[in-house]
């Protein structure tokens, strides 16, 4: 487990290298313009989550670069710790840019004096999580299967796609519902069926993960370093 810990670690320090000031400045723009347009944390979430999303796949890319699946074999570094670590490194990520999405948003509607549903955008965060956890299980296979940039194309596109189909979607039915009131709905019928909900939900979820793991890691491990 510490192994697992210390690489989660070494994929975080990975990432940092490209967090700038130019390229938050930019991540706070967007979360800002989405917050302005809409007075949602939808909008914010869901691009901001897609954007962690394919940040995911940043240790790929310098692992291709830097040749270090190399120095992993050497070090005997198991392929095993390799793959669960960056299945952890990925969904961390996306979590806490969820989390910290809907709490930022929060603190620009305050400065707005509008209106903050905190059910809502713990329920929009929960299935915006859940929503693209669920992508990457898919495209991570992908990944280990052919390096980052044979599979970068295609690995980005769901990412965009989806998020600009909810942001159409949102704008079309504005009318009658938002993103918001669906979060917010769903994270009461959670609340009121939390028990069933939960356990069918999770084992569902970790079904999905556990499947998506076990073929990146044969994938991985047929790969010559």
């Amino acid at each position: 487990m510490n192994k697992i810990l210390s690489f989660v670690r070494l994929d975080f320090i990975t990432v940092k290298a490209y967090l700038t000031l130019k390229n938050l400045a930019i991540f706070v723009g967007i979360a800002l313009m989405m917050i302005f347009a809409k007075n949602s944390v939808f909008g914010a979430v869901s691009m901001l989550m897609a954007c962690a999303a394919m940040c995911s796949s940043y240790p790929f890319a310098i692992g291709e670069k830097s040749n270090v699946d190399v120095l992993y074999t050497t070090l005997s570094i198991k392929r095993k710790t390799v793959v669960l670590g960056r299945y952890i490194f990925a969904l961390t990520l996306d979590l806490f840019t969820g989390l910290f999405t809907s709490a930022f948003s929060f603190l620009m509607l305050a400065i707005m004096q509008k209106d903050f549903d905190a059910f809502g955008s713990l329920g929009t965060v929960l299935i915006l999580f859940i929503l693209f956890s669920v992508i990457q299980a898919v495209l991570l296979p992908i990944y280990f299967k052919l390096g980052y940039t044979k599979a970068k194309v295609l690995a980005f596109l769901p990412f965009f796609v989806l998020s600009l189909a909810m942001l159409a979607f949102s704008n079309i039915f504005s009318d009658v519902f938002s993103f918001d009131q669906i979060g917010s709905v769903f994270f009461e019928w959670l609340s009121v069926n939390s028990l069933l909900t939960a356990l069918v939900g999770a084992g569902i979820w970790l079904a999905i993960m556990a499947v998506s793991y076990k073929i990146s890691l044969s994938f991985y491990r047929k790969r010559d370093f």
